[in-house]
């Protein structure tokens, strides 16, 4: 893959027409909704492949590769982890709705409109949808892992102690009645 930025803007319907490809790389510190679901800034770049044609049907279609390595925060230990990213994908390019009716069921479909495509934001939706629900280092490698869990022998061992939950209140109650 090339190391040149990609355009902002494309006319998608005009590539697939002459069947081209771009090549380059997209700075994801400019992907906020990325950041956000990450839980801190993007850096670095990501390399991107896009491949416009049509496809067997004739249809304007996008196949796309795109490699990056993100840093969302471990939802146990509350640190950056390593998350590399290496996405393909593919979709049929409409311009309306109703075109979207026809697709297979199994064919993802981008309805562009009249409008060019911006393609970070194409690229910041897929690594957004290659984040886990939950991100979390593996268990070995967690600072989290430091710390004692939680077990409930804790409880049985505190319930031992106070088996009346009023007996609290007798202590209270005696203690009041000594000052009177």
């Amino acid at each position: 893959m090339s190391d040149s930025l990609l355009p902002e803007l494309v006319d998608p319907f005009r590539l697939a027409d002459k069947s081209r490809v771009l090549e380059g790389v997209l700075d994801m510190a400019a992907m906020p909704r990325l950041a956000e679901a990450m839980g801190e800034p993007a850096r670095g770049l990501c390399r991107v492949e896009l491949t416009f044609d049509r496809g067997p049907s004739g249809r304007p279609r996008l196949t796309g590769h795109v490699v990056a390595e993100l840093a969302p925060l471990c939802q146990r230990c509350l640190e950056p982890m390593r998350l590399p990213v290496d996405s393909r994908f593919e979709m049929r390019l409409v311009q309306e709705d109703r075109q979207a009716a026809g697709a297979v069921d199994e064919e993802d479909v981008l309805v562009v409109g009249d409008e060019r495509l911006d393609l970070a934001a194409l690229v910041e939706d897929e690594l957004m949808l290659c984040l886990p629900v939950v991100p979390l280092h593996p268990e070995q490698a967690c600072v989290a892992r430091l710390q004692p869990e939680f077990n409930g022998r804790d409880v049985k061992a505190a319930q031992k102690e106070e088996n009346n939950p009023f007996a609290v209140l007798g202590r209270l109650k005696g203690g009041q009645g000594a000052d009177s």
